[in-house]
């Protein structure tokens, strides 16, 4: 045997199975159908005494034969398994490495023993934030963490979402983060334990979304963070982070612009020359459209919903067909204040932030619902209530006289007057009275309150007071006697 007997990645080709690696596992996570909850097998990530990585899949049939030796940090030699090249169109890669290891039944993986090769602890490949937006899930984003904000908790009913939001940056630019549900409780949980600051983030296998036009890192079930890891890089971006042009993010500064409230006929009337790009109402739901499907397919790639082309369904950005399309709300109410009324879509994450449910929620709890045919009675409890919405302007609207519009913040149900518009509503304005504070002898004496201590005595008195009262009436006029009612006890 040559003094090299592992194959390195760059050797790997889809012509043999007769293949032998000493790898690391960096991450092992669960393939799960979104659309189902199937489980479809394990997914991990291994690197080599080079710091390459490759992604490895172990389908469902085969699982229990290694599910029990799987451990995160361990090191293993693994013979005989397939090599499968990607595509190029998979949309939940994690590292760039255009192959993949793929377990068969005769694949061996066990725990090294000896020495050998000397494999580090972790592998990442660092990128400045600055160039997040064009990258996929494969990239490791080595950050200083500058504002981490409170657990945000949207749960209704028996269901509890969280996620909790921060910003990091790498010196040169900021970048927004979102870590979701266990995951972020989990960084919470980690950052309050550590003692050294700043605190250095590494963020490995994230995903890169884009929300209302900036782009965010989130959490995907391949994602780890490690904070002041013992790493060369990190130690390196501790010491730059103390230099002087090292950029410092003030939080305080930074002030988001407030958006206008208008009228639904000022709405319309809004052109290009309109500066911002959302305006506020405030307005009622009358009904939401029970004719269109109150949920529509799309794909998760493009962000795009799909069409119906030779009755599949089929993403016009990507060209790719879905024979099971992931599933999102989308409503179309009809909405109105005093002035006229407008009709407004709810996105599909204002719904589930309302709800706290997805559409597959719905589904399983009313199975009358399916097929978005009959409009879920959660969804109906909507109608009827007034909101403060907040809609985002496109070019259709301000250009090309599209009077519908799309909302991206939708507030709780509040309190309206009949003119579903509180801010038309007059308050007159209150005076100040003038009371003398000059106590008489005439005054009455109240049973809810004690007199003067100088004033006060042992004495009965009587429960009324008979006073002599200036009248300008002349003569003697004849008195009405007053006629007795008789009370009866019920």
């Amino acid at each position: 045997m040559s003094f090299n007997q592992y194959d390195t990645f760059a050797s790997l080709n889809d012509l043999r199975e007769d293949w032998i690696i000493k790898v690391r596992a960096q991450a092992i996570w669960k393939g799960i159908t979104k659309n189902t909850g199937e489980f479809r097998g394990y997914n991990i990530i291994f690197f080599d005494d080079s710091s390459e990585r490759i992604h490895a899949f172990i389908t469902t049939l085969i699982v229990p034969k290694f599910e029990k030796k799987l451990a995160e940090g361990q090191i293993y030699i693994i013979e005989k398994f397939k090599i499968k090249y990607y595509k190029g169109d998979e949309t939940n890669r994690v590292v760039r490495n255009e192959k993949h290891i793929f377990f068969t039944e005769d694949t061996k993986l066990e725990k090294a023993t000896s020495i050998g090769l000397n494999i580090p602890n972790h592998s990442f490949d660092f990128y400045n934030l600055q160039d997040v937006a064009a990258m996929k899930q494969d990239n490791r984003f080595l950050t200083v963490i500058e504002d981490v904000q409170p657990k945000a908790v949207y749960n209704k009913e028996t269901v509890e979402k969280s996620h909790v939001p921060f910003t990091v940056t790498d010196g040169r630019t900021t970048l927004n983060v979102t870590f979701f549900n266990e995951f972020g409780e989990a960084f919470l949980n980690a950052r309050e334990k550590i003692v050294e600051e700043p605190v250095i983030i590494v963020i490995s296998a994230a995903k890169v979304t884009e929300w209302q036009g900036k782009t965010y890192l989130t959490n995907f079930p391949s994602t780890r963070f490690y904070l002041n890891l013992d790493h060369s890089a990190v130690s390196a971006l501790r010491l730059r982070q103390s230099m002087a042009n090292f950029y410092n993010m003030d939080i305080d500064a930074e002030i988001e612009p407030e958006v206008p409230i208008m009228k639904v006929t000022e709405i319309r009337k809004l052109k290009k020359d309109y500066p911002q790009k959302s305006v506020a109402c405030q307005i009622r739901v009358k009904k939401f459209d029970e004719n269109m499907s109150w949920f529509s397919p799309y794909c998760s790639k493009c962000e795009t919903d799909l069409k119906l082309v030779d009755e599949n369904w089929r993403c016009t950005e990507c060209n790719r067909n879905k024979l099971y399309p992931d599933r999102r709300f989308r409503l179309y109410s009809l909405c109105s204040d005093d002035s006229g009324a407008i009709p407004i879509i709810w996105p599909n994450e204002e719904i589930c932030r309302l709800t706290g449910k997805c559409v597959y929620d719905l589904e399983g709890d009313d199975p009358q619902v399916d097929a978005g045919k009959i409009l879920p009675s959660v969804l109906k409890a909507f109608e009827k209530k007034s909101y403060k919405i907040t809609i985002k302007l496109t070019k259709e609207n301000l250009e090309e006289g599209s009077n519908v519009y799309t909302a991206y913040h939708i507030s709780d149900p509040i309190e309206m007057s009949g003119t579903h518009s509180p801010n038309n509503q007059k308050v007159l304005p209150i005076h100040a009275t003038q009371m003398s504070t000059q106590i008489t002898d005439n005054d009455l004496i109240s049973k809810d309150n004690s007199p003067p201590t100088e004033k006060s005595t042992n004495k009965s008195r009587p429960r009324m007071t008979v006073e002599i009262v200036d009248s300008d009436v002349q003569g003697n006029p004849k008195i009405q006697k007053i006629m007795n009612i008789k009370l009866e006890k019920v």
